[in-house]
């Protein structure tokens, strides 16, 4: 019996080597390790200390985290901290360190330590369960959030935040699924770095995945329309009304937390897509009035960007829509002394 088990286990194995080799040569896929984990209510975050590959189209590059799941920077380290928030843009996707704005950016502030926790996908009620998380442990002196132009609209679709009948925030939990815990794992991760043939499953798993639960969300939403049927109807205008609402007491509650934690917000509008692009959740023009009116500080890229906006495949990562090296660089540039007014 044990022999048999041998026998199984070894033709297995040499099954396995055959089958990888072949896709190497033949099907080669793209290897990154995972490097998203989930935090307290289901905030995906970064992992912390350690390292990640992250490879697209034959494009390769490393990514560093710190100890507040953020992408760190072999720069000078300070106990004066400046807590950077946002999506993949804020990140630096696809780029390495020396290619971000947000690197860039550190280089001009020597006598701060920059903790760049932005991940993929974030919006605003990531941005606030994170510093609910994280700020009284990193104390920054000052906080800065990019805003990105689905920042808001992502926050509707999160359940870490909702209103509730009284048009109060209440704190909710987003769902982690068993497959999302799985790709946490060491195991996971040591073969999504280095398997080929792992890869090539993993990428048919994603696809199934993603339609489960599109699925279900499909689901979700004819569920409460059905609900609503039975309810007074709202108007598209109050509906509208309501969600700006929303995210008004999400950004009042980072001002808040900000303050409680003695840190300076920022604001920066990156302007990647114009105002009249976006869905009116996201444009930022609902929003310029209540920003002053809580002092909060404020800049605007939009105007700064069309350089940017007239020829956006110039400044965009092939095949990916991110933002490339130059982009990042016309973006430093244009942060660079407008943060010097903020930041002493």
């Amino acid at each position: 019996m044990k022999r048999n088990l041998l026998l199984i286990f070894f033709s297995f194995l040499i099954s396995f080597f055959l089958i990888e080799i072949f896709i190497r040569i033949f099907l080669p896929q793209e290897i990154s390790a995972p490097w998203r984990i989930h935090a307290k209510d289901g905030l995906l975050i970064n992992k912390n200390n350690g390292i990640s590959y992250h490879y697209i189209n034959s494009k390769k590059v490393k990514y560093t985290f710190g100890k507040y799941h953020n992408r760190k920077y072999n720069l000078q380290q300070s106990k004066k901290k400046i807590l950077v928030l946002g999506d993949s843009f804020t990140f630096g996707w696809l780029l390495n360190d020396e290619d971000t704005f947000i690197y860039k950016l550190s280089k001009n502030f020597l006598n701060y330590e920059f903790i760049n926790a932005s991940a993929g996908g974030w919006g605003t009620s990531d941005y606030l369960k994170y510093l609910e998380e994280f700020c009284d442990m990193i104390k920054p002196k000052h906080t800065i959030i990019f805003i990105n132009y689905m920042d808001f609209s992502r926050s509707k679709v999160s359940n870490l935040y909702y209103l509730n009948s009284k048009n109060e925030i209440i704190e909710g939990k987003n769902k982690v699924y068993l497959s999302d815990k799985l790709t946490e794992s060491f195991i996971y991760s040591f073969f999504a770095a280095n398997s080929h043939l792992f890869n090539l499953f993993r990428k048919q798993m994603t696809i199934f995945i993603l339609n489960k639960r599109i699925q279900d969300q499909k689901t979700k939403i004819q569920n409460e329309k059905n609900l609503k049927n039975n309810e007074i109807k709202i108007s598209e205008d109050d509906k509208l009304k309501n969600d700006i609402i929303f995210i008004k007491k999400l950004l009042k509650k980072i001002k808040l937390k900000n303050d409680e934690c003695k840190s300076n917000l920022i604001l920066i509008n990156l302007g990647w897509i114009e105002f009249k692009n976006t869905s009116n959740v996201d444009n930022i023009n609902n929003y310029i009035s209540f920003i002053r009116e809580n002092s909060i500080n404020y800049i605007d890229l939009t105007n700064n960007m069309r350089l940017i906006h007239n020829e956006k495949s110039k400044y965009q990562i092939k095949n990916d829509g991110h933002p490339n090296e130059l982009a990042n660089e016309i973006i430093y540039q244009l942060i660079k002394d407008k943060l010097k007014i903020y930041i002493q």
